[in-house]
């Protein structure tokens, strides 16, 4: 039999889905983060071709595989990725491109506009044909709003408190009853642990601001004013009078909250949705060649069937 297998691999985590030819899922996996700038090239190698290789079926004829990737244009080991998929027993035709094009295929046959908002927030766009990247300078550049952005924020804020630079926040006590220790205690394991576990700290500005807490309130307004100029760049680059966006990402769960903070340009300039489709179908459409249709149709019922297991 033949298989496909998608892979939407990101900076905090990796998603494998395994389908048959029919597009039902005979299995889902998920791994830490495969960012090659994080984790380095080699480690990035043997964490996706261990998981291909292991799960490999037992009546499996021909497996292809369709991958996006954060952080791939920046490492420059595309083909190195791809040949080392290759050598995988079985495996046939490979297709590997970035996170960003994945999530876009996975929202639009066509023109359309999509921003990632997740551990970092890049935007992407597809216009008669032509696709540009808005952003996506990465943590040490970019400024928005991002999980990186709001987790350095946190800590920032906690810290200042702690040594008489800032007011007092909730988030001191929030930030301590979940590390269970003080900032001042866990400033080296940052370094040690790097952005993924900045990130983690994000949803503490959401439980600060539901509690009325005057620092996270204005985390919040800061971080989605930044990001107004990722929005905007989309805009104008698309190039319409009124452009759709659609969302992908942790933190686009928290759109209800974080569109309160919008400027009305913004809001009248463009429209948001949530994706519907999870981002790795992008990855196995760019490899099946199949847009919509019973493939589809069966991907999302066992998709959805399989997270519920």
């Amino acid at each position: 039999m033949k298989y496909y297998v998608g892979v939407d691999g990101g900076g905090t985590k990796t998603e494998l889905v395994w389908t048959d030819e029919t597009g039902r899922v005979v299995l889902k996996e998920r791994l830490g983060g495969s960012n090659p700038n994080d984790i380095g090239k080699e480690k990035m190698l043997r964490l996706l071709t261990d998981a291909i290789r292991q799960k490999l079926p037992f009546d499996a004829e021909a497996v292809d595989i369709g991958m996006g990737l954060s952080g791939l244009g920046f490492a420059g080991c595309k083909e190195e990725l791809i040949a080392a998929l290759k050598k995988i027993d079985k495996v046939g035709a490979v297709d590997v491109c970035s996170d960003v094009q994945i999530a876009l295929d996975s929202a639009y046959d066509g023109d359309g506009c999509i921003v990632i908002v997740g551990t970092g927030s890049v935007g992407y766009l597809r216009k008669n044909g032509n696709c540009r990247l808005i952003g996506g300078g990465g943590y040490m550049i970019d400024l928005s709003l991002s999980g990186y952005d709001l987790g350095r924020e946190v800590l920032n804020a906690v810290l200042s408190e702690a040594d008489g630079r800032g007011e007092k926040t909730l988030l001191t006590e929030l930030f301590e009853a979940q590390q269970n220790t003080s900032v001042g205690q866990i400033v080296k394991e940052v370094y040690l642990r790097g952005k993924a576990f900045v990130a983690s700290f994000a949803p503490l500005v959401f439980l600060g601001y539901e509690q009325n807490d005057l620092v996270a309130t204005r985390i919040l307004k800061k971080c989605v004013s930044d990001f107004e100029s990722l929005l905007l760049g989309v805009y104008r680059v698309y190039g319409a009078e009124r452009c759709e966006i659609t969302l992908f990402g942790g933190l686009s769960k928290r759109w209800e909250v974080l569109s309160s903070f919008l400027s009305e340009e913004v809001k009248e300039k463009i429209s948001f949705r949530r994706a519907t489709i999870p981002v790795v179908y992008g990855a196995l459409k760019r490899i099946v060649k199949e847009s919509g249709g019973k493939f589809l149709s069966n991907f999302l019922k066992s998709y959805a069937a399989y997270e519920n297991k």
